[in-house]
């Protein structure tokens, strides 16, 4: 019953589309989408699809007129009548819309048509002689169009649409509402219409609309106030997003009223508007209303939200509920050291902007040292000791005695690192277990690692096994797994060799 055609171009030749198909056919609707038609492809479908007697429905979505208009008319009132009586396009673009044709001769086509939707799609007028053969159309959709009001003035010229009851023109350029509603007054049928989000701006005393029209969509035209424009007729009103003050009108038969997202600082007279069954004031600046204003019917019931009737007590649950949060994320980063970690993270980025490699003339060590302060006896009293004595000297950067005084821990380490030809690492259980030194470890990981893994050198004071490491030091888990590394013997006779080879290691 619905067939719906995505993405295609067809080649049509003159015989059936609907061969090897039984009778009777049973098709309501057809949808093409993302799909290009040429002025052949047109007249040959239109031709084709009267075959199938079934189909009331045609759709177009999204979908590309490489033609002018210039279609077959004559071989298409030849082929007779159509039976189409809805016609639904969205978004079609026309290539040579600058040079597109106005349709003449497609008035025999459109006599039973009785819905037309034309949506996006950059209309900005129909020719008083097409409008004319509408002569059955009861629904007219222009939403989103070109429409300004001369050309609406010739859309809907004298003796058009006669039969049309709803119009929407919603989303155009129109500006003038008296013209507006001038051109629309010759719709002698008209019920429904929406001319919402237009410009308007103003709006005059008085207007000239259809006698029929029961339904009035005003809503977004940046309207200052509502006159006597607004018809008396009217069952069904929606005025909201607009610049309303008050509203006093007398409308006898008015039924629902939409005053959304207004200016109102009280309800509208319950007297002038005694039929009124749906009363939208939501987000207006109403302070209070009397028993007065609400004369006339019981009201039924009012759907107010939490905030609404009780804004108090959400604004002081909200208050509070925001001040335990913000203490929560205050001793939650307290006990993760967040501040630490967010001042670590910027100092990395900002390191990660300077140069890969010091320049030569700037090294002044041959080695950062990185060990804990468990360990500082044997670093300071012994390693310390054999190397800045060995000869020639060797030149060591140690956090205690070489880092400035109230500069940063971070920058000093970076400032050590860059400034040293290798980074020494006295590795023990105490070294992986101190905080401090997984901090420090964290920043000698990311500047050093990156650049180069053969500037470290490690020593092991006592054996450790690489799984010790915290996982998040994984270049360094690698280096130990792949990597030699100096072990500190215990036996007195091979310290010696370790000497030598630490030596040999810091001068590579």
């Amino acid at each position: 019953m619905w067939l719906e055609v995505r993405e295609i171009k067809l080649e049509i030749e003159k015989k059936s589309l609907v061969q090897n198909s039984s009778l009777p056919f049973r098709l309501q609707k057809l949808t093409f989408k993302d799909a290009s038609f040429t002025d052949q492809y047109i007249s040959r479908m239109v031709i084709l699809l009267k075959e199938i007697t079934s189909l009331k429905d045609l759709e177009a979505i999204d979908c590309v007129l490489e033609g002018k208009g210039d279609w077959d008319f004559k071989e298409i009132e030849k082929s007779g009548q159509s039976f189409v009586e809805t016609v639904s396009i969205t978004n079609i673009m026309i290539q040579n819309f600058h040079v597109f044709l106005d349709l003449d001769g497609v008035e025999s086509q459109i006599k039973l048509l009785k819905r037309l939707s034309i949506a996006s799609s950059k209309v900005f007028m129909v020719a008083c002689k097409v409008a004319k053969s509408f002569t059955s159309l009861q629904y007219l959709d222009f939403h989103d169009n070109l429409l300004v009001n001369n050309r609406l003035d010739e859309t809907i010229c004298k003796d058009s649409w006669p039969s049309l009851q709803t119009l929407n023109l919603s989303q155009n350029s129109l500006k003038s509402l008296p013209q507006t509603a001038n051109s629309i007054s010759r719709l002698q049928k008209l019920i429904h219409l929406d001319i919402s989000q237009n410009k308007f701006s103003e709006i005059p005393d008085a207007c000239e609309w259809p006698k029929t029209l029961k339904f009035l969509n005003l809503s977004n035209t940046q309207i200052p106030k509502a006159t006597a424009c607004i018809p008396p007729t009217l069952e069904v009103l929606d005025v909201s997003g607009n610049n309303l003050r008050e509203f006093t009108l007398q409308l006898p038969f008015l039924q629902e009223l939409y005053l959304t997202k207004n200016h109102l600082k009280a309800l509208p007279g319950a007297a002038p508007i005694p039929s009124l069954a749906v009363l939208s004031v939501r987000r207006n600046k109403l302070i209070s209303f009397s028993r007065e204003e609400l004369e006339g019917q019981q009201v039924g019931g009012a759907r107010l939200s939490l905030l609404e009737c009780h804004r108090t007590l959400v604004v002081s649950l909200s208050c509070v509920l925001v001040f335990v949060v913000i203490l929560v994320v205050v001793v939650v980063g307290h006990k993760c050291h967040a501040v630490w970690y967010l001042r670590m993270t910027w100092a990395w980025l900002q390191a990660k902007r300077r140069p890969k490699r010091a320049p030569p003339k700037d090294i002044c060590y041959d080695a950062f040292v990185s060990y804990s302060e468990s360990d500082a006896g044997w670093v300071e009293d012994v390693m310390v000791r054999e190397l800045e004595q060995a000869c020639p000297p060797f030149r060591l950067c140690l956090h205690k005695r070489d880092f400035v005084p109230g500069k940063w821990i971070v920058d000093n380490i970076i400032d050590s690192i860059e400034k040293s030809h290798k980074t020494l690492f006295v590795l023990s259980e105490h070294f992986v277990q101190s905080e401090w030194c997984r901090y420090e470890l964290d920043f000698s990981h990311f500047r050093l690692f990156d650049q180069n893994t053969d500037a470290a050198i490690l020593v092991l004071l006592e054996p450790i096994q690489s799984k010790a490491i915290p996982k998040r030091f994984c270049k360094l888990r690698k280096i130990m797994n792949t990597k030699t590394y100096l072990e500190w013997p215990l036996n007195e006779e091979q310290r010696e060799i370790f000497w030598v080879n630490l030596k040999a290691a810091l001068k590579s």
